[in-house]
């Protein structure tokens, strides 16, 4: 097996380079493009910070990352190859703890196994149980939606229940977000207590950095 095909020599060296820059590897993907081997590493912040890993963060793990490939060809192989440092971006998919972890204050779009549709905001995750406040959005005309009579607002979902699941785009987080996050962690000592960034835009599509080695 060549080294562009094991990773695991890749997988430490990238580890190490991440791991200075706050991050961590999620994925290893090997394709082609243009004819030419494309390495493409999914990266993240650690499951206990909140929001998407900052661009010039990614940018610059890129770059080191690419000056130790060249340097060292154990790591892919003398041949060139394209290497791709991205981050999952909003649309992905939540299927691990961790996914959760660091979606904490988001609001969610989950679906569970049996159908049942649920639009709520992530509030704190206890082990394999996610902590949630069901909120139905606004109608045409920008009126708060109410919850349906006897439906109760908070929610408590199983991971394992869920068939689908990915974090909503919006630019308008509620004002006690911050006291929300703070009294579920009060309820729940270990869940999770910091709020997220919400000074910034939301990083929908992801970050790609490319480097030929």
């Amino acid at each position: 097996m060549s080294a562009l095909e094991d990773h695991t020599d890749l997988r430490e060296a990238a580890a190490a380079v991440l791991d200075a820059h706050g991050l961590v590897l999620e994925e290893v993907e090997l394709g082609r493009e243009g004819g030419m081997p494309r390495l493409r590493l999914v990266v993240d912040q650690p499951e206990d910070e909140l929001g998407s890993a900052d661009l010039d963060t990614v940018a610059e793990a890129s770059r080191e990352l690419s000056a130790r490939i060249d340097a060292d060809d154990s790591l892919l192989g003398p041949e060139p190859v394209l290497l791709e440092l991205t981050t999952p971006g909003v649309e992905r998919a939540l299927t691990a703890p961790r996914h959760f972890r660091r979606s904490r204050g988001r609001l969610l779009a989950l679906r569970t196994a049996a159908g049942t549709e649920h639009r709520a905001r992530l509030l704190a995750v206890d082990g394999e149980t996610l902590h949630l406040r069901q909120e139905p959005g606004r109608d045409d005309r920008g009126r708060p939606r109410k919850l349906p009579a006897g439906t109760a607002e908070r929610l408590a979902l199983r991971i394992d229940e869920l068939d689908a699941a990915r974090v909503e785009v919006e630019f308008d987080p509620p004002e006690d977000l911050e006291q929300l996050l703070a009294d579920a962690a009060a309820d729940l000592p270990g869940a999770g207590l910091a709020a997220p960034d919400t000074t910034t835009a939301e990083n929908t599509a992801g970050t790609t950095a490319t480097k030929e080695s």
